[in-house]
């Protein structure tokens, strides 16, 4: 049996790695944001969603081909052979890209309201894949994020950052531009083995094809994750937000700006930054945000342990790695993603 992973693409490594660690089997991108694997059976497969955190959507494979127009799809969808499908079911499609046609288009819908499957028809460009939906719902979308702002952060791309900087449960962590939390609560999250959607679980499709019993322990380990930011608003919002996920002793929160890192904390007593700074626009010019990252490094030098490191997310990473080679920080690893319908880099700087 196989089944597809979705994930933010350019981030593709991060949910390989899950599919290692949850299923020990190995895995192939398919197409960017596209990941194919083996499971044993069903309940694997609900495993594996039920402990994903880069995934935004998993399904079982059916078939998948290329198109050239809307007909030639319709008549291909038409020829796959599918397996026995519990009925009521229903046919959902999701599309990425430009298309003379809409999802609407594609779908033939019955019994929408509570649907025992849901075929479906995921579209990215020309390629096309068929499967069954055993998610039902965007993994991606956390119960705790109750207080946002227009930059809050995706939550996978939170961890999948946590995961690229390779923090472990005994470092030290710190978010000095912390926002609504996505970074801080999603380590917490993991580090203590919290399932996301224990809460929301009768929302997944899998319930109603597969009997599935989670054999997750989660823990309530002593952690040293720091929670900064300038915002009274954002503190509040990050309170907020972990207090609903189940985890707000398990982070320090803390209000000042990022000047005061030195005054705040000890030398040498961080292991891992991991944060989404501001970055230019229209309200925060460029000369502003360069004093941002100057100040960021500068202080980065005193807090961060020697083998230190800072995870950083922008859109602007020449502007990042400029001031990094001021205060001798190397760049170590290299992401480009695709957030936002912008392209944004990963950078992973070493001190």
């Amino acid at each position: 049996m196989e089944a597809i992973a979705t994930c933010i693409e350019g981030l593709e490594s991060i949910t390989q790695l899950e599919i290692k660690e949850i299923l020990k089997q190995k895995s192939e991108i398919v197409i960017p944001s596209r990941i194919k694997f083996k499971v044993k059976d069903e309940k694997d497969l609900a495993n594996f969603i039920y402990n994903t955190r880069s995934s935004i959507k998993v399904y079982k494979f059916i078939d998948s081909f290329t198109f050239e127009s809307l007909n030639d799809l319709l008549d291909k969808i038409k020829k796959v052979k599918f397996p026995n499908i519990t009925s009521p079911f229903v046919v959902r499609s999701e599309r990425i890209g430009e298309h003379d046609f809409k999802s609407l288009d594609i779908e033939k819908e019955v019994d929408l309201k509570n649907p025992t499957t849901i075929v479906l028809i995921d579209i990215i460009n020309n390629n096309c894949f068929v499967g069954i939906d055993y998610t039902g719902i965007k993994l991606s979308k956390r119960l705790y994020r109750i207080r946002l702002m227009a930059n809050s952060l995706n939550s996978c791309l939170a961890y999948s950052m946590l995961r690229i900087s390779e923090a472990k449960d005994k470092e030290t962590i710190l978010d000095p531009f912390c926002k609504s939390g996505e970074i801080p609560i999603e380590a917490a999250l993991y580090f203590n083995k919290i399932p996301l959607h224990q809460k929301q679980a009768d929302k997944l499709a899998f319930q109603r094809l597969v009997e599935f019993t989670p054999k997750n322990k989660p823990t309530n380990k002593k952690l040293k994750i720091y929670a900064v930011d300038a915002s009274q608003n954002n503190l509040k919002s990050i309170e907020i937000n972990a207090k609903i996920a189940g985890i707000n002793k398990s982070i320090i929160f803390s209000r000042y700006d990022i000047e005061w890192l030195d005054t705040k904390l000890e030398k040498n007593s961080i292991d891992k930054i991991i944060t989404f700074p501001a970055y230019p626009t229209n309200i925060m010019p460029k000369d502003q945000i360069e004093k941002i990252y100057k100040e960021l490094f500068y202080q980065s030098e005193f807090v961060l342990k020697t083998k230190g490191t800072i995870t950083i997310l922008t859109p602007c990473p020449e502007l990042i790695e400029k001031q990094a080679l001021v205060y001798k920080f190397m760049k170590e690893k290299e992401y480009k993603i695709n957030y936002v319908h912008q392209q944004f880099t990963i950078l992973v700087l070493k001190k």
